[in-house]
């Protein structure tokens, strides 16, 4: 149940709300503010820790090629050295000089001449020819090694071009569009997104018993038609009018007194009516029962009459809703308040309330295509327009 000291504060909210009505808008600005520097601050550390990995990737990337080009001057040493030992001329032992005829010096060379025997000069003829065998064979190795080392030292000296890296100016640029683009979303998604198909004008009186009788909307006289011309868009209200097209039917005043009430204590934008309509989302009704308020999320609303809390219940296609059973001067129904905040109301089955007493805060619980209070009011339980039931009966309109 709730306490005076409860009722007091409600009350002092709703005072305050009525004087400054432009304050849930600051509150919603602030919101989307801190959600803003929120996604600048994720955009900022994914930056850092960017610039850390490729600075890590870059320090493998050199350690590598470092290790590549040592692996390749080694090998081109190795080549060197093959090189350098091919081009040596064996030597053969001191002894050896004496047995193989053309290899002594000089004078035992002329002696061996002047000595020689037809047998010792085929012999001499044989080994010159594999000596130069020999030669040619050497000399080509030397030529396939010495290409080697060349194409090994190119390698070695080679200049590896180092990884493209992004400008930093550049990453700015466009990591501050990103948080530019996500700030414009949370921006679009604050505002309300359901449809509005009101054909409704006209009046007649709908007789529902034999004790009561209500005014519900029907055909009939064409309601005015109002031309914006060149109207200037001031308020968060005039944005509504010009995106969802409320340029009629939705026209009243709010003066806070009289036994039945609007459920806000300012004129709210409504952006769908009573009645057949586009599904605005996906599990929307095309068939309306009710009607949509959309001020800024989280915005108290207030009890349409005094009456008793007969239902509090939460589901997934009203969400958080709440049923109020009225009796005022023999005039009797229901209304129901959907799409609240789960934790905004603290109202009990079986509690009496006053009008304008606090109920909730509007939520976006349930199926919904944004932050809204879906109202309805029931008759015997029918579904009747509760614009044209409030229009009717408050006062002021």
């Amino acid at each position: 149940m709730a306490t005076d000291s409860d009722s007091a504060l409600s009350s002092v909210d709703v005072e305050s709300r009525a004087q400054n009505p432009d304050q849930p808008l600051a509150r919603r600005e602030l919101r989307l503010r801190a959600e803003q520097e929120k996604v600048e601050q994720i955009a900022r550390e994914r930056e850092r820790e960017r610039i850390r990995s490729n600075a890590v990737k870059r320090a493998e990337e050199i350690r590598r090629e470092k290790e590549a080009t040592e692996a390749r001057e080694a090998q081109a040493a190795r080549f060197q050295d093959q090189i350098n030992k091919s081009k040596e001329v064996p030597t053969l032992p001191p002894d050896a000089a004496g047995q193989l005829p053309g290899l002594s010096d000089t004078s035992s060379t002329e002696t061996s001449q002047n000595n020689a025997t037809p047998e010792s000069a085929v012999a001499a003829n044989s080994y010159s020819e594999r000596g130069h065998v020999g030669a040619q064979r050497r000399k080509r190795a030397e030529e396939k090694l010495r290409k080697k080392a060349e194409a090994a030292a190119k390698r070695s000296s080679r200049k590896t071009n180092p990884p493209r890296l992004t400008h930093p100016l550049r990453n700015v640029l466009g990591r501050s569009f990103v948080v530019l683009v996500i700030g414009g979303l949370f921006a679009v998604l604050a505002l309300p997104a359901t449809g509005f198909d009101a054909t409704n004008t006209g009046w007649e009186t709908a007789t529902t018993g034999d004790d009561q009788s209500v005014k519900v909307a029907s055909t009939g006289t064409e309601a005015e038609q109002v031309s914006l011309g060149e109207f200037a868009v001031t308020t968060y209200s005039d944005l509504l009018l010009l995106t969802y097209g409320l340029t009629s039917g939705f026209k009243y005043s709010v003066t806070n007194s009289g036994p039945i009430r609007w459920p806000f204590p300012v004129v709210t934008p409504i952006s769908s009516g009573f009645g057949g309509r586009s599904a605005p989302c996906l599990g929307c009704s095309t068939n309306h029962q009710g009607l949509d308020f959309d001020p800024v999320d989280g915005t108290a609303f207030n009890s349409v009459a005094a009456g008793e809390v007969v239902e509090v219940n939460d589901d997934g296609y009203l969400g958080k809703w709440v049923v109020i059973r009225h009796d005022i001067d023999g005039l009797k129904f229901d209304s129901l308040y959907a799409h609240m905040i789960r934790d905004s109301t603290g109202v009990e089955v079986g509690q009496k309330v006053a009008a304008g007493d606090y109920i909730g805060r509007v939520g976006n619980t349930g199926v919904t295509s944004g932050a809204h209070l879906h109202l309805a009011i029931i008759v015997d339980g029918v579904h009747i327009d509760p614009f044209e039931f409030l229009l009717n009966n408050t006062k002021g309109n």
